[in-house]
């Protein structure tokens, strides 16, 4: 059973979060399995906090 239709893969909705001009991206990883990634403004003070919580977690876990 698909949670979304096969068309929302790839799509770009505005919004998601309070601080910015944010877009929400939806793709589908593989049959069944979906994401839904935040793309902030690079100014955007979530962005920033977000940012650096990161620094504070393991090495396996920091972006590259």
């Amino acid at each position: 059973m698909n949670v979304f239709p096969a068309e929302f893969d790839g799509a770009v909705i505005p919004g998601g979060c309070d601080t910015c001009d944010a877009e929400q991206h939806i793709r589908q990883d593989q049959p069944g399995l979906w994401s839904i990634g935040i793309a902030h403004d690079d100014w955007c003070p979530t962005w920033q906090r977000i940012q650096a919580q990161r620094d504070h977690v393991p090495g396996t876990f920091r972006r590259t």
